[in-house]
């Protein structure tokens, strides 16, 4: 965990962002739980199809530790 604390204010790519990108803002080591915040897609192909959610950018949300850890190290 404390390698995924070094990765705060990173951005990486995210399935479970409206996006598929997002921030990590904090990691909370008793819950295992992380705060992330949707960041605008860098993706083209978003913007053509339409589903780019830019509406959402700047939203935060909670995800499990192992999952942030994967985006970031896997």
């Amino acid at each position: 965990m404390i390698e995924l604390m070094t990765m705060i204010g990173e951005i990486t790519s995210e399935n479970f962002s409206p996006t598929l990108r997002a921030k990590l803002v904090k990691v909370n080591k008793k819950t295992g739980v992380c705060t992330m915040e949707v960041v605008e897609s860098p993706y083209t192909s978003m913007r053509t199809m339409g589903s780019l959610n830019e509406d959402k950018v700047g939203e935060k949300y909670e995800a499990p530790v192992y999952r942030i850890w994967n985006a970031f190290f896997y």
